[in-house]
């Protein structure tokens, strides 16, 4: 069937959804998704947590697609509905207050929430150009059908929301674009998932989990989804050729160095490692953020996640190989690379250079960390309070009531 005929389908049928929003809606109910209702992670995974702990007297609900993460969370006496089941579908029409990480169809395909406040926490801050901002809207080839599609998605689109979280004033005006949101509506919280990061118990569990040797250092390699190759294969590639490279595996050796590779979410790998290099699978169900916590050096492209980590004020390194690519694909990027990084580099025999000798390139890689928050963390902000902070900040703007 034509996509585009299936786009706008869903648009009409979620518009006539609008008809339910004269239901009324529970103000202490509050429903949290994420990933399109596949997982349990992320930003609405924290800060579902944290209201479970902190305020007792709200009715949480989590809705997922996956009935893994429901027995799970019903074992830890926490609500959780299939959203196709008669309390998941109930729950949806009665919220109060939705958050969401991707979109709406973190509840399912049909937005059964119209007239709650839907609040996006996302996942992660963008450098990459989104939605509104992309380049597929503001090319010079804007055509009678992007303008179609355009108008289409200003009637509906699942990532509409009555407030965003961002974690500083550039990130706050990424989001604007990207989604053309009202400024007023988009406040300064930080990340609800990087409370974690300041929690050394969780580094240490990630650390036993991988059976990580104490005497080695923690690399962490987290390159992002290419979306412009559908069927990529660039870590494959790369995750080879780092294998086959004995030299290279004999100085991770020699300078006591572990490299862990955690591919994106979306990417299935059947790459393995070896005793210096270890392919973390997403089948081990657990958050980036964790490993991230555990990590003493961090390497990435333009994942945001280096936002993420920089929190740490440990080194962040890029690798960027198809930079030139990357800037004319559909998306584009925000930033040019030394608006946020002093050292960066394309070449693989750097990138080897980078992991095994990661104490030569130790300064640059602090600096890079440093310039990455000036930018995009707001120091204001207290660390492993964001949380709170974002509860704080909807009490505050009278966004949420009874708290």
């Amino acid at each position: 069937m034509n996509k585009l005929f299936i786009f706008s389908l869903n648009i009409f049928i979620n518009n006539l959804l609008r008809l339910l929003s004269f239901n009324r809606r529970d103000e202490n109910l509050w429903i949290f998704g994420c990933w399109g209702g596949e997982k349990y992670s992320d930003n609405s995974k924290y800060l579902y947590e944290f209201v479970s702990h902190n305020l007792p007297h709200i009715n949480i609900i989590w809705i997922t697609k996956n009935n893994t993460i429901k027995k799970r969370l019903n074992d830890s006496n926490l609500s959780c509905y299939m959203y196709n089941e008669f309390q998941g579908y109930k729950s949806r029409l009665n919220a109060g207050y939705v958050f969401f990480t991707n979109s709406m169809r973190d509840f399912g395909n049909f937005d059964l929430c119209h007239g709650s406040i839907k609040i996006a926490l996302w996942h992660g801050m963008p450098i990459k150009k989104m939605q509104f901002a992309s380049n597929n809207f503001r090319q010079k080839d804007f055509n009678k059908v992007k303008y179609l599609q355009y108008m289409m998605l200003k009637t509906y689109n699942s990532k509409q929301r009555d407030v965003s979280i961002a974690t500083s004033e550039a990130t706050k005006n990424n989001l604007i674009e990207c989604f053309e949101l009202n400024p007023k509506s988009v406040f300064i919280t930080g990340q609800p998932r990087n409370d974690v990061l300041f929690e050394s118990n969780k580094a240490n569990f990630i650390r036993k989990l991988l059976k990580h040797n104490s005497n080695n250092t923690f690399i962490l390699y987290m390159p992002t989804w290419r979306k412009f190759n559908q069927h990529d294969t660039f870590l494959e590639d790369l995750i080879g050729e780092l294998i086959d490279d004995i030299k290279f595996n004999q100085s991770l050796k020699n300078n006591n160095v572990t490299l862990y590779i955690k591919p994106h979410p979306r990417i299935i790998l059947n790459a393995k490692g070896n005793n210096n290099i270890i392919v973390i699978q997403n089948s081990l169900n657990v958050d980036s953020q964790e490993i991230l916590s555990a990590a003493d050096v961090f390497v990435t492209d333009y994942s945001s996640a280096f936002i993420d980590y920089a929190l740490l004020e440990r080194p962040v390194h890029f690798y960027v190989p198809d930079l030139n690519e990357y800037k004319k694909s559909s998306n584009g990027l925000f930033y040019s690379l030394n608006s946020f990084a002093s050292f960066w580099f394309k070449e693989i025999e750097v990138l080897k250079s980078v992991l095994s000798n990661h104490t030569k390139y130790l300064k640059q890689g602090l600096e890079n960390s440093s310039k990455i928050n000036s930018i995009f963390n707001d120091n204001s902000l207290k660390k492993g309070k964001y949380c709170l902070n974002v509860i704080q900040k909807l009490k505050t703007e009278k966004i949420i009531k009874n708290c």
